[in-house]
């Protein structure tokens, strides 16, 4: 709202050189320390008459005070916000890559140990010895419990066979099977967590 010019004072607050005896209206407003502040927006803000278009405040997000206008909060808490949002999409990221990461290195161990394995399997074909035989099993058991305790399971290398699990590694024509069942498992299979890690080497019917 306009004002008028306060006669008490000695000049106007305005700046604009006129008499004080003429009274004229003026935009300006004046503050208690006798210091005048515009609307940071401009001639053309239409924000209303709670406008607070400061350099240090911002009208809202609609305001149409023109290119001029300081009011660049709500821009500076979006860019906020979306930087937040990447920085939460780059932290998952990295979650999941370090998780792949340890399940690679994982399986990789894993994968160099299963030739260890196998030598019980041939141990227990040439050992005659009861005693010898049983102590063999038990200690291969123990590794294939521990195993299974850390999420390492033993692939089923029966019934018919699924290439997703198994590797055939010849065929063969025997009476009491049909085509495509898994006559005998060679080297056992290992999986990790639905990921395999070495298939099943079995012998299948032609």
């Amino acid at each position: 709202m306009a004002k008028k010019h306060d006669e008490d004072k000695e000049h106007c607050k305005c700046g604009c050189g006129e008499n004080l005896k003429d009274e004229h209206d003026y935009t300006a407003d004046i503050f208690e320390d006798n210091t005048t502040q515009d609307c940071g927006c401009g001639s053309d803000c239409d924000c209303g008459d709670d406008c607070n278009c400061t350099k240090e405040n911002k009208c809202n997000e609609n305001c149409t005070c023109g290119d001029d206008c300081d009011c660049k909060g709500a821009d500076y808490l979006k860019d906020f916000q979306r930087v937040q949002a990447e920085f939460d999409n780059y932290r998952k990221r990295m979650q999941t890559s370090l998780l792949e990461a340890r399940q690679d290195g994982f399986m990789e161990a894993i994968e160099k140990f299963i030739p260890a394995l196998d030598s019980f399997k041939m141990a227990t074909e040439y050992i005659q010895d009861k005693n010898t035989l049983m102590g063999i099993q038990y200690i291969e058991k123990g590794i294939l419990d521990t195993l299974s305790k850390m999420g390492v399971e033993v692939i089923d290398a029966t019934g018919k066979f699924d290439p997703n699990l198994h590797l055939a590694i010849e065929a063969e024509d025997k009476e009491g099977f049909e085509s495509g069942d898994i006559i005998k498992e060679c080297y056992k299979g290992f999986k990790y967590k639905d990921r395999v890690i070495r298939y099943s080497q079995v012998i299948v019917q032609k």
